[in-house]
C-alpha cells in the first residue's frame, strides 16, 4: 500500500499498524497509525467550569488541526492481551505517542524506525 492509499484509509477513520519486536516473549509490540478526528465543541458558557472545559477543548481542537496524524509505539503484556482484559498501567511496558502534521512526516518517521 502506498502513502496515498494509506492516507485515504486514515481519513476514513481506519487505524493501521505493524508488529514491533519486543525481544521478550512475555510482551507484544505494535506501531499504530491513525488520524485524529476533528473535534466539535459547544460555544462559551458563563459558568467557570464549563469555560475551562471549553478552553481545553479549543486547545485540543487546535492541536488536532495542526498535527492530526498520530503514531503510537506500544508494548503490552502478552497474557493481558490474550485474555481480553482491560489493560492497566502495570501491563504496559512502553507507550509513546507522536503527532505529525502530514502523512509525509509519518512516512519519514517510519523510515527512521526501520
Amino acid at each position: 500500500m502506498d502513502k496515498i492509499e494509506l492516507n485515504k484509509k486514515l481519513n476514513n477513520g481506519e487505524q493501521w499498524g505493524f508488529r514491533k519486536d519486543t525481544n521478550d516473549p512475555e510482551y507484544l509490540g505494535w506501531i499504530l497509525i491513525n488520524k485524529l478526528p476533528k473535534l466539535s465543541f459547544t460555544p462559551k458558557r458563563e459558568d467557570y467550569l464549563e469555560e475551562y472545559l471549553y478552553l481545553i477543548t479549543v486547545r485540543e481542537a487546535e492541536k488536532r488541526e495542526k498535527t492530526p496524524y498520530h503514531v503510537i509505539i506500544k508494548e503490552l503484556r502478552r497474557d493481558v492481551h490474550e485474555s481480553g482484559k482491560y489493560e492497566t498501567g502495570d501491563d504496559i511496558r512502553q507507550k509513546d505517542n507522536y503527532y505529525f502534521s502530514c502523512i509525509d512526516d509519518v512516512e519519514k518517521f517510519m523510515h527512521e524506525l526501520g
